[in-house]
């Protein structure tokens, strides 16, 4: 069923994992879909897989890139019914280990740079009564935090705050934003020390923070293609694995 028949979406952090999931199966559920993000030949290979319609070479960290970049998905789609921001670096360090060049980095990416596509988006979204989704992550409500992911943590907590603040100045947008739980195989995790994250892990474990699995980028993709076909609005949602037995 094509449930999101000629809806014109535009996902943003589409080359790999969960993002790449979510223009797949927006496109499969009927959506004309454009991608951004700025590995072009990831991108130029879903076209050709059939998750997406056009692909566009953009960096959320560049103000004049996710303006043209924006742009470029509108005349491409013919306007702009759905944005979805699905952008997540992380990188595993303790607050004091991190210099200003990772926090620029990563304040960055996961949050200047979806104010800056949403700054460029809301009119097309306004005009349209559209839908804006941003990914979060469910460590934001962690307590204690976990250990290691400070960064990352603060990174999504403020995005957590733009999402309200954006609801406020756009009310005929419908905004949403989604906590996501532990999601394997994506990029998330590429740069680790692995011996030091599965320590980590431990210990997040004895906490009570993970849940003994992780979901796949489609069961994350299945719930956002949900809030894009619904027609009532969705401020908040999570999406979190179940225990493993």
């Amino acid at each position: 069923m094509e449930r999101l028949r000629d809806q014109r979406v535009f996902v943003v952090g589409a080359s790999s994992g969960i993002g790449r999931a979510i223009a797949t199966a927006a496109a499969a559920a009927g959506a004309r879909v454009a991608v951004a993000a700025r590995r072009s030949d990831a991108l130029e290979g879903l076209v050709r897989e059939g998750g997406a319609a056009h692909a566009i070479p953009m960096d959320v960290c560049e103000g004049a890139s996710c303006e043209a970049g924006v742009a470029r998905a509108s005349e491409a789609l013919g306007g702009l019914d759905a944005l979805v921001y699905a952008v997540g670096v992380a990188f595993m360090h303790e607050v004091r280990d991190v210099d200003g060049t990772q926090w620029q980095d990563i304040l960055t990416a996961n949050v200047i740079g979806a104010a800056l596509v949403a700054r460029a988006a809301m009119p097309q979204l306004e005009a349209t009564r559209g839908r804006a989704v941003f990914l979060s992550s469910i460590s934001t409500d962690d307590f204690p935090p976990r250990r290691g992911l400070g960064p990352y943590m603060v990174s999504k907590a403020a995005l957590n705050k733009l999402v309200e603040v954006l609801q406020v100045e756009h009310k005929r947008v419908r905004l949403t934003r989604i906590s996501v739980g532990d999601t394997m195989p994506t990029d998330f995790a590429n740069d680790w020390d692995m011996s030091a994250a599965g320590e980590l892990v431990r210990e997040w474990t004895e906490q009570g923070l993970m849940f003994g699995r992780a979901m796949q980028p489609t069961a994350v993709a299945s719930h956002v293609v949900d809030v894009l076909a619904s027609e009532e609005s969705i401020p908040v949602t999570r999406i979190v694995p179940t225990y493993a037995d």
